[in-house]
Protein backbone atom coordinates (compact mmCIF):
# COMPACT_ATOMS: atom_id res chain seq x y z
CA UNK A 1 0.00 0.00 0.00
CA UNK A 2 1.69 3.42 -0.80
CA UNK A 3 2.64 5.32 2.25
CA UNK A 4 0.54 8.46 3.09
CA UNK A 5 3.91 10.11 3.71
CA UNK A 6 4.01 9.97 -0.23
CA UNK A 7 1.42 12.83 0.30
CA UNK A 8 3.82 15.27 1.59
CA UNK A 9 7.39 14.65 -0.31
CA UNK A 10 9.11 17.30 -1.99
CA UNK A 11 7.61 17.06 -5.02
CA UNK A 12 4.03 17.70 -3.40
CA UNK A 13 5.60 20.88 -1.68
CA UNK A 14 7.22 21.87 -4.52
CA UNK A 15 4.11 22.38 -6.30
CA UNK A 16 2.59 24.23 -3.15
CA UNK A 17 5.38 26.60 -3.01
CA UNK A 18 4.93 27.26 -6.69
CA UNK A 19 0.73 28.27 -5.78
CA UNK A 20 2.32 30.52 -2.45
CA UNK A 21 4.26 32.36 -5.80
CA UNK A 22 1.31 34.07 -7.55
CA UNK A 23 -0.07 31.10 -9.72
CA UNK A 24 -3.88 31.83 -10.25
CA UNK A 25 -5.95 29.10 -8.27
CA UNK A 26 -8.16 28.68 -10.98
CA UNK A 27 -5.54 27.06 -14.08
CA UNK A 28 -7.30 24.00 -14.87
CA UNK A 29 -3.95 21.63 -14.37
CA UNK A 30 -3.08 22.81 -10.82
CA UNK A 31 -6.77 22.49 -9.73
CA UNK A 32 -7.16 18.54 -10.85
CA UNK A 33 -4.09 18.39 -8.96
CA UNK A 34 -5.46 19.32 -5.92
CA UNK A 35 -8.79 17.35 -6.32
CA UNK A 36 -6.23 14.12 -6.98
CA UNK A 37 -4.88 15.05 -3.76
CA UNK A 38 -7.82 14.80 -1.66
CA UNK A 39 -9.28 11.85 -3.79
CA UNK A 40 -6.07 9.46 -2.67
CA UNK A 41 -6.16 11.01 1.02
CA UNK A 42 -9.86 9.56 0.94
CA UNK A 43 -8.81 6.61 -0.08
CA UNK A 44 -5.98 6.11 2.04
CA UNK A 45 -8.47 6.13 4.82
CA UNK A 46 -10.71 4.14 3.87
CA UNK A 47 -8.52 1.36 3.12
CA UNK A 48 -6.50 2.00 6.41
CA UNK A 49 -9.84 1.60 8.34
CA UNK A 50 -10.88 -1.56 6.50
CA UNK A 51 -7.54 -2.71 7.17
CA UNK A 52 -8.26 -2.25 11.16
CA UNK A 53 -11.48 -3.31 10.96
CA UNK A 54 -10.30 -6.85 9.47
CA UNK A 55 -7.53 -7.05 11.92
CA UNK A 56 -10.18 -6.90 14.92
CA UNK A 57 -12.47 -9.51 13.49
CA UNK A 58 -9.73 -11.63 13.22
CA UNK A 59 -8.17 -11.05 16.26
CA UNK A 60 -11.37 -11.81 18.18
CA UNK A 61 -12.00 -15.28 15.90
CA UNK A 62 -9.03 -16.44 17.13
CA UNK A 63 -9.30 -15.38 20.94
CA UNK A 64 -13.29 -15.63 21.64
CA UNK A 65 -14.55 -17.87 19.05
CA UNK A 66 -12.16 -20.33 18.07
CA UNK A 67 -11.00 -22.27 20.95
CA UNK A 68 -7.29 -23.81 21.11
CA UNK A 69 -6.84 -27.44 20.54
CA UNK A 70 -6.20 -29.63 23.71
CA UNK A 71 -7.23 -26.85 25.97
CA UNK A 72 -9.95 -25.76 27.77
CA UNK A 73 -11.24 -22.46 29.90
CA UNK A 74 -11.99 -23.92 33.26
CA UNK A 75 -15.69 -25.52 33.21
CA UNK A 76 -17.40 -25.78 36.51
CA UNK A 77 -19.23 -29.18 35.57
CA UNK A 78 -22.86 -30.41 36.92
CA UNK A 79 -22.76 -30.46 40.42
CA UNK A 80 -24.29 -33.42 43.09
CA UNK A 81 -27.74 -33.95 41.89
CA UNK A 82 -30.07 -33.00 45.11
CA UNK A 83 -31.48 -36.86 45.59
CA UNK A 84 -27.70 -37.56 46.50
CA UNK A 85 -27.55 -35.18 49.17
CA UNK A 86 -31.20 -34.65 50.20
CA UNK A 87 -31.77 -34.95 54.08
CA UNK A 88 -32.83 -39.45 55.16
CA UNK A 89 -35.96 -40.13 56.97
CA UNK A 90 -34.54 -41.82 60.54
CA UNK A 91 -37.48 -44.44 61.00
CA UNK A 92 -38.03 -44.46 64.84
CA UNK A 93 -40.88 -46.58 66.16
CA UNK A 94 -44.30 -44.48 67.08
CA UNK A 95 -44.77 -43.62 70.53
CA UNK A 96 -47.86 -45.10 71.90
CA UNK A 97 -50.17 -42.57 72.14
CA UNK A 98 -52.41 -42.55 75.12
CA UNK A 99 -55.70 -41.24 74.39
CA UNK A 100 -56.75 -38.07 75.95
CA UNK A 101 -60.25 -37.18 77.03
CA UNK A 102 -62.37 -34.37 74.68
CA UNK A 103 -66.25 -34.67 76.19
CA UNK A 104 -66.19 -38.15 76.59
CA UNK A 105 -63.70 -39.38 73.20
CA UNK A 106 -60.47 -40.18 72.59
CA UNK A 107 -57.90 -38.32 70.52
CA UNK A 108 -54.83 -38.59 68.80
CA UNK A 109 -51.94 -36.41 69.26
CA UNK A 110 -49.48 -36.72 66.41
CA UNK A 111 -45.60 -36.37 66.30
CA UNK A 112 -43.40 -35.52 63.36
CA UNK A 113 -41.45 -37.76 61.83
CA UNK A 114 -37.11 -36.00 62.90
CA UNK A 115 -35.14 -35.79 60.24
CA UNK A 116 -31.28 -36.07 60.24
CA UNK A 117 -28.60 -35.21 57.59
CA UNK A 118 -26.50 -37.84 57.06
CA UNK A 119 -24.34 -37.01 54.25
CA UNK A 120 -24.22 -38.96 51.43
CA UNK A 121 -22.97 -41.92 52.96
CA UNK A 122 -23.38 -41.15 56.74
CA UNK A 123 -26.43 -43.86 57.52
CA UNK A 124 -24.35 -46.26 55.53
CA UNK A 125 -21.11 -45.81 57.53
CA UNK A 126 -22.83 -44.78 61.05
CA UNK A 127 -20.11 -46.95 63.01
CA UNK A 128 -17.17 -45.12 61.22
CA UNK A 129 -18.15 -41.52 62.51
CA UNK A 130 -18.80 -39.91 65.98
CA UNK A 131 -21.50 -38.03 66.97
CA UNK A 132 -18.95 -34.70 67.20
CA UNK A 133 -16.20 -35.28 69.13
CA UNK A 134 -12.80 -35.66 67.39
CA UNK A 135 -10.57 -38.57 68.33
CA UNK A 136 -6.77 -38.96 67.05
CA UNK A 137 -3.86 -40.49 67.87
CA UNK A 138 -0.58 -40.49 65.97
CA UNK A 139 -1.65 -42.95 63.24
CA UNK A 140 -5.85 -42.40 63.63
CA UNK A 141 -8.73 -39.65 63.32
CA UNK A 142 -12.15 -40.06 63.61
CA UNK A 143 -14.96 -37.40 63.57
CA UNK A 144 -18.80 -36.43 62.89
CA UNK A 145 -17.50 -36.72 59.57
CA UNK A 146 -14.40 -38.33 58.57
CA UNK A 147 -12.16 -41.75 59.57
CA UNK A 148 -8.82 -42.33 58.69
CA UNK A 149 -6.05 -44.96 59.93
CA UNK A 150 -2.35 -44.91 59.14
CA UNK A 151 -0.70 -48.45 59.26
CA UNK A 152 3.07 -48.67 58.01
CA UNK A 153 3.96 -52.31 56.27
CA UNK A 154 7.37 -53.65 55.91
CA UNK A 155 7.47 -56.73 54.17
CA UNK A 156 9.80 -58.03 51.06
CA UNK A 157 12.40 -55.04 51.58
CA UNK A 158 9.97 -52.64 51.19
CA UNK A 159 8.28 -49.96 53.47
CA UNK A 160 4.69 -48.68 52.57
CA UNK A 161 1.86 -46.61 54.12
CA UNK A 162 -1.67 -47.05 53.74
CA UNK A 163 -4.43 -44.60 55.07
CA UNK A 164 -7.41 -46.19 54.65
CA UNK A 165 -10.57 -43.27 54.06
CA UNK A 166 -14.22 -43.25 55.41
CA UNK A 167 -15.97 -39.91 54.34
CA UNK A 168 -19.62 -39.06 54.93
CA UNK A 169 -19.65 -37.13 51.89
CA UNK A 170 -17.70 -36.46 49.00
CA UNK A 171 -17.04 -33.47 49.77
CA UNK A 172 -14.24 -34.61 52.50
CA UNK A 173 -12.76 -35.50 49.28
CA UNK A 174 -11.14 -32.44 47.75
CA UNK A 175 -7.53 -31.60 45.85
CA UNK A 176 -5.46 -28.78 46.01
CA UNK A 177 -3.06 -26.83 43.56
CA UNK A 178 -0.11 -25.93 44.42
CA UNK A 179 -0.51 -21.71 45.00
CA UNK A 180 -4.03 -22.26 44.32
CA UNK A 181 -3.11 -21.49 40.53
CA UNK A 182 -3.87 -23.58 37.41
CA UNK A 183 -0.69 -23.92 35.44
CA UNK A 184 2.68 -25.11 34.94
CA UNK A 185 5.16 -23.46 37.09
CA UNK A 186 3.21 -23.65 40.11
CA UNK A 187 4.85 -26.03 42.53
CA UNK A 188 4.51 -26.67 46.39
CA UNK A 189 5.70 -29.26 48.93
CA UNK A 190 3.06 -32.29 49.68
CA UNK A 191 3.35 -31.06 53.44
CA UNK A 192 2.79 -27.08 53.05
CA UNK A 193 -0.11 -27.81 50.70
CA UNK A 194 -1.49 -30.30 53.44
CA UNK A 195 -0.88 -27.78 56.32
CA UNK A 196 -2.71 -25.10 54.28
CA UNK A 197 -5.84 -26.93 53.22
CA UNK A 198 -6.53 -28.08 56.86
CA UNK A 199 -5.55 -31.56 55.63
CA UNK A 200 -6.24 -34.31 57.66
CA UNK A 201 -4.42 -37.03 55.41
CA UNK A 202 -2.78 -35.66 52.03
CA UNK A 203 -1.20 -37.51 49.18
CA UNK A 204 0.72 -35.92 46.05
CA UNK A 205 -1.10 -35.79 43.04
CA UNK A 206 -0.56 -36.33 39.76
CA UNK A 207 1.88 -33.48 39.27
CA UNK A 208 -0.48 -32.15 35.96
CA UNK A 209 1.76 -28.78 36.10
CA UNK A 210 4.80 -30.47 34.98
CA UNK A 211 3.43 -31.21 31.59
CA UNK A 212 1.05 -29.40 29.15
CA UNK A 213 -1.21 -32.10 28.41
CA UNK A 214 -4.05 -34.65 30.30
CA UNK A 215 -6.94 -34.54 31.95
CA UNK A 216 -7.26 -32.03 34.68
CA UNK A 217 -10.37 -31.79 36.87
CA UNK A 218 -10.13 -30.77 40.56
CA UNK A 219 -12.81 -30.28 43.09
CA UNK A 220 -15.91 -30.09 40.23
CA UNK A 221 -13.93 -27.68 38.02
CA UNK A 222 -12.89 -28.93 34.43
CA UNK A 223 -9.60 -27.47 33.77
CA UNK A 224 -7.90 -29.33 30.65
CA UNK A 225 -9.69 -31.90 28.55
CA UNK A 226 -6.61 -32.98 26.52
CA UNK A 227 -5.43 -37.04 26.54
CA UNK A 228 -2.45 -38.48 28.52
CA UNK A 229 -2.54 -41.63 29.09
CA UNK A 230 -4.95 -43.74 31.42
CA UNK A 231 -7.14 -41.53 33.20
CA UNK A 232 -8.97 -41.72 36.98
CA UNK A 233 -12.26 -39.90 37.22
CA UNK A 234 -14.25 -39.98 40.70
CA UNK A 235 -17.99 -39.08 39.80
CA UNK A 236 -20.26 -36.99 41.64
CA UNK A 237 -22.04 -40.01 43.39
CA UNK A 238 -18.22 -41.11 44.78
CA UNK A 239 -17.65 -43.80 42.82
CA UNK A 240 -14.48 -44.27 40.44
CA UNK A 241 -13.63 -45.40 37.17
CA UNK A 242 -10.31 -45.68 35.16
CA UNK A 243 -10.05 -45.61 31.51
CA UNK A 244 -7.51 -45.97 28.74
CA UNK A 245 -7.27 -43.44 26.47
CA UNK A 246 -8.80 -44.85 23.66
CA UNK A 247 -11.96 -45.58 25.95
CA UNK A 248 -11.96 -41.83 27.74
CA UNK A 249 -14.63 -39.52 26.33
CA UNK A 250 -14.51 -35.70 27.41
CA UNK A 251 -18.11 -35.45 26.01
CA UNK A 252 -19.80 -37.78 28.70
CA UNK A 253 -17.49 -35.88 31.41
CA UNK A 254 -18.91 -32.28 30.07
CA UNK A 255 -22.48 -34.02 30.40
CA UNK A 256 -22.55 -35.45 33.33
CA UNK A 257 -19.77 -33.85 35.16
CA UNK A 258 -17.56 -35.25 37.62
CA UNK A 259 -15.57 -34.70 41.16
CA UNK A 260 -12.12 -34.95 40.66
CA UNK A 261 -9.88 -36.31 37.02
CA UNK A 262 -6.56 -37.20 37.09
CA UNK A 263 -4.15 -38.18 33.91
CA UNK A 264 -1.22 -39.84 34.98
CA UNK A 265 -0.89 -44.02 35.30
CA UNK A 266 -0.89 -46.70 34.82
CA UNK A 267 -4.30 -48.26 35.92
CA UNK A 268 -3.73 -50.76 38.33
CA UNK A 269 -6.57 -52.77 38.08
CA UNK A 270 -9.16 -53.96 35.25
CA UNK A 271 -12.39 -55.35 36.37
CA UNK A 272 -11.27 -55.30 39.95
CA UNK A 273 -8.74 -57.79 39.24
CA UNK A 274 -4.72 -57.12 39.73
CA UNK A 275 -2.08 -56.74 37.16
CA UNK A 276 -0.35 -60.20 35.71
CA UNK A 277 3.05 -60.43 35.24
CA UNK A 278 4.26 -58.52 32.16
CA UNK A 279 1.57 -55.94 31.75
CA UNK A 280 4.22 -53.16 32.54
CA UNK A 281 6.48 -51.43 30.37
CA UNK A 282 9.79 -52.56 31.94
CA UNK A 283 10.73 -49.11 31.98
CA UNK A 284 8.51 -48.04 34.99
CA UNK A 285 7.79 -51.22 36.74
CA UNK A 286 11.48 -51.92 38.67
CA UNK A 287 10.65 -50.94 42.15
CA UNK A 288 10.98 -47.29 43.03
CA UNK A 289 8.54 -45.29 46.04
CA UNK A 290 5.02 -44.56 44.60
CA UNK A 291 1.98 -42.81 45.49
CA UNK A 292 -1.36 -44.12 44.42
CA UNK A 293 -5.28 -44.10 45.05
CA UNK A 294 -7.75 -46.98 45.73
CA UNK A 295 -11.38 -47.16 45.97
CA UNK A 296 -13.32 -49.54 47.94
CA UNK A 297 -17.12 -48.20 47.09
CA UNK A 298 -18.41 -44.66 47.51
CA UNK A 299 -17.46 -43.37 50.72
CA UNK A 300 -14.84 -45.36 51.48
CA UNK A 301 -10.82 -44.90 49.52
CA UNK A 302 -7.13 -45.31 50.60
CA UNK A 303 -4.10 -43.72 49.64
CA UNK A 304 -0.97 -46.21 49.38
CA UNK A 305 2.76 -44.08 49.80
CA UNK A 306 5.59 -46.13 48.78
CA UNK A 307 8.81 -45.44 50.02
CA UNK A 308 12.24 -46.27 47.97
CA UNK A 309 15.22 -46.18 46.14
CA UNK A 310 17.25 -46.65 50.27
CA UNK A 311 19.16 -49.59 50.61
CA UNK A 312 18.57 -50.89 53.92
CA UNK A 313 15.27 -49.20 54.61
CA UNK A 314 12.95 -49.48 51.38
CA UNK A 315 13.62 -50.85 47.75
CA UNK A 316 10.09 -49.75 46.53
CA UNK A 317 7.70 -51.97 44.73
CA UNK A 318 6.98 -52.51 41.56
CA UNK A 319 3.05 -51.80 39.90
CA UNK A 320 2.77 -55.32 39.57
CA UNK A 321 3.44 -55.76 43.37
CA UNK A 322 1.10 -52.27 44.21
CA UNK A 323 -1.45 -54.02 42.25
CA UNK A 324 -1.82 -57.17 44.06
CA UNK A 325 -1.63 -54.85 47.40
CA UNK A 326 -4.90 -52.56 46.57
CA UNK A 327 -6.07 -56.02 45.46
CA UNK A 328 -5.01 -57.95 48.60
CA UNK A 329 -6.72 -55.19 50.40
CA UNK A 330 -10.35 -55.16 48.43
CA UNK A 331 -10.08 -52.46 46.40
CA UNK A 332 -12.01 -52.58 42.94
CA UNK A 333 -10.13 -49.60 41.33
CA UNK A 334 -6.53 -48.49 41.46
CA UNK A 335 -4.74 -45.53 40.20
CA UNK A 336 -0.55 -44.93 40.01
CA UNK A 337 -0.28 -41.28 40.60
CA UNK A 338 3.49 -39.51 40.61
CA UNK A 339 5.82 -41.42 42.58
CA UNK A 340 10.00 -41.08 42.91
CA UNK A 341 11.12 -38.13 44.61
CA UNK A 342 7.62 -36.66 44.44
CA UNK A 343 5.49 -39.51 46.73
CA UNK A 344 4.99 -37.86 49.56
CA UNK A 345 2.00 -38.32 52.30
CA UNK A 346 1.64 -36.07 55.25
CA UNK A 347 -1.61 -36.55 58.24
CA UNK A 348 -1.81 -34.09 60.56
CA UNK A 349 0.59 -31.45 59.27
CA UNK A 350 3.51 -33.84 59.47
CA UNK A 351 5.11 -36.07 56.91
CA UNK A 352 4.24 -39.72 57.32
CA UNK A 353 6.84 -41.22 55.25
CA UNK A 354 10.77 -41.13 54.62
CA UNK A 355 10.73 -39.59 51.10
CA UNK A 356 13.75 -40.21 48.73
CA UNK A 357 16.12 -37.42 48.58
CA UNK A 358 13.84 -35.63 50.86
CA UNK A 359 11.42 -35.35 48.62
CA UNK A 360 10.29 -32.41 45.49
CA UNK A 361 7.71 -29.94 45.14
CA UNK A 362 4.71 -30.60 43.19
CA UNK A 363 1.46 -29.37 41.54
CA UNK A 364 -0.96 -30.57 43.18
CA UNK A 365 -2.00 -32.37 46.25
CA UNK A 366 -5.75 -35.62 47.04
CA UNK A 367 -6.66 -34.82 50.17
CA UNK A 368 -9.23 -35.53 53.03
CA UNK A 369 -10.65 -32.74 54.96
CA UNK A 370 -13.43 -31.22 57.09
CA UNK A 371 -15.76 -29.11 55.44
CA UNK A 372 -15.62 -25.15 56.28
CA UNK A 373 -18.78 -23.81 58.73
Amino acid sequence: MKNNNDLFSPESKHESASRSDGAHPSQPKRSHGSRGRLKRIILFTIIDLLLIGIGLIVFALFHHAIPKQGTTEAIELPAVTPTQTEQVAVVTPEPEIQPTQTDGEATQTPSPTPFVDQGMWGEKFADKFTDGEVISTDNTYQSEDINVTITKVEENSATYYIADIYVRDIDNFKTMMAQDTFGTGFTEKTVDMATNSNAIVAISGDNYGARNFGIVIRNGVLYRDNIFEDVLIMNNDGSMETFSPDDFDINTILQNGAWQGWSFGPLLMTDGQPMVKGTFNSNVNPRNPRSAVGYFEPGHYCFILVDGRQSGYSDGLTLEDLSKVFYDLGCTVAYNLDGGQTAVMAFMDAETNIPYEGGRKTSDILYIAENEG
